[in-house]
């Protein structure tokens, strides 16, 4: 009995000596997070009573795979970034957002930068309508009716209208034309022919005129034979329009148009059936609508036609498929062709000089408009000494210059030049530029018959 006692009380005795005597191994295992960090890591605080406890608490341990010092003891997550399991579902999710938003911007511009076009684009999806014209009703109103009357495709005229910019200058102009003529109240200014006839009758553009008569006389004897316009009036109008090409307009076509279209309560209908007949152009002649230059209130080309009257009355003089107002042989044509069609008698006198022994002439109406017997005129002291072919009728024409009023009578023909602009001062404008270059190219002085006459002749057998 005593030995069993004695038994246990020594195994008691050796087992309390193995717990006082137990100490902490080091880790041998790796961190499951290694700490990448190219600074020095603080210690952590530890106090003197841990320190007499445990002598092995802040001993380092190296990790096989990284030499970065990893604490043992570390029951908070660290704030530096983590190179193992780092989740990547987030990161992949916004880099291929990213790389999808410029393959989309690619695909539009790759599918409406051409310059030009033939049809339509078809099947193409493109953004709302934006830009100057994105809250305007009327605007929305036309792409319909072109995409429900004409199969045009909305994408493409979204994408038209989008880039068609409102400038302040056509934003007055729309404005002033919506207002319509202002009917002043005060007394006109003396000389107003005098400074309108100056902005023509230059010797600048006389001499254009000349040289546009050198470059291009074969296809305008070949208008006057065929149209029955004398050739120098066909020069007086495109030297009055755009001295012969040097100004056809400093505002793209269809920004002029949609300006007046759109932004006109007074005539927006009618400029916005000339914008139906423009874009109908080109889509016909394969231009870009965004490229030509026109008026401010539209017109286009050499001869500075509206939409409308190029589809009625341009021609292709030169034949080679195309209507291209641009080119001077096909506004040569165009030109002859629009007076014919207004009526333009051949060998006609367009106006001449008149004079008055009194002042009884102002009790008679005036203008392009105007329309009196020779008797009536002669009656009220209005006489010329060169009628030309003139008979029955005539008009009164009075121009206000400096030294007072100067009075012309006008035949049939100089109403039909007034078809292109209702304005006496503009064709009188057209008439005495035409009869200056005539004067000036003295009809066959310069270059011998003979020779155009060849020129004519292969002209003609180009064309049959």
């Amino acid at each position: 009995m005593l030995a069993a006692v004695g038994l246990f009380i020594v195994a008691v005795n050796l087992m309390s000596c193995s717990s006082a005597k137990k100490e902490v191994k080091p880790a041998t295992k790796p961190a499951k997070y290694h700490v990448k960090s190219n600074t020095k890591q603080k210690q952590p605080y530890v106090s003197l009573v841990d320190v007499w406890k445990n002598q092995n608490l802040l001993k380092p341990v190296k990790s096989e795979k990284s030499q970065n010092v990893v604490t043992k003891r570390v029951n908070k997550p660290t704030k530096t970034r983590l190179v193992k399991n780092t989740p990547r579902k987030v990161t992949k999710q916004r880099v291929v957002y990213e790389k999808r938003q410029p393959a989309v911007k690619k695909s539009i511009a790759r599918n409406y930068r051409a310059p030009s076009y033939r049809s339509p684009i078809k099947n193409i999806k493109y953004v709302s309508l934006s830009g100057d014209y994105a809250n305007n009703k009327a605007s929305h109103a036309f792409i319909n009716k072109m995409v429900n009357k004409h199969g045009f495709d909305r994408g493409y005229l979204n994408y038209l209208f989008s880039h068609t910019k409102s400038t302040p200058f056509l934003k007055r102009m729309a404005s002033s034309d919506a207002r319509g003529p202002l009917k002043s109240t005060k007394k006109s200014r003396s000389g107003g022919w005098n400074r309108y006839r100056g902005n023509f009758l230059t010797e600048k553009t006389i001499n254009k005129g000349v040289q546009f008569w050198r470059e291009n006389r074969v296809a305008l004897k070949q208008a006057e034979q065929k149209y029955g316009v004398p050739q120098e009036y066909i020069l007086g109008i495109i030297g009055v329009e755009t001295r012969y090409g040097e100004n056809v307009g400093k505002n793209r076509a269809i920004d002029a148009l949609a300006a007046m279209g759109f932004d006109n309560a007074r005539r927006g209908k009618y400029f916005q059936s000339e914008l139906e007949s423009y874009l109908l152009m080109t889509r016909k002649e394969g231009l870009d609508p965004l490229k030509p230059m026109a008026s401010y209130a539209g017109a286009l080309g050499l001869c500075q036609f509206m939409p409308s009257n190029i589809k009625r009355y341009a021609v292709d003089h030169d034949r080679d498929g195309k209507v291209n107002l641009w080119t001077s042989k096909d506004a040569i044509g165009s030109v002859a062709n629009y007076f014919k069609k207004h009526g333009w008698k051949t060998g006609g006198t367009v106006a001449v000089r008149a004079s008055s022994v009194n002042t009884t002439y102002k009790t008679l109406r005036t203008g392009f408009k105007s329309s009196h017997s020779l008797n009536t005129l002669k009656s009220r002291g209005v006489y010329a000494n060169n009628l030309g072919n003139i008979s029955g009728k005539a008009s009164l024409i009075k121009l206000n210059t400096y030294s007072g009023d100067e009075l012309w009578l006008g035949g049939h023909n100089f109403y039909v030049i007034t078809r292109y602009n209702h304005s006496s001062y503009y064709a009188m404008a057209v008439h005495q530029l035409a009869e200056a270059i005539n004067e000036r190219i003295g009809g066959k002085n310069i270059i011998r018959q003979a020779s155009l006459d060849a020129e004519l002749n292969a002209y003609r057998a180009i064309l049959d």
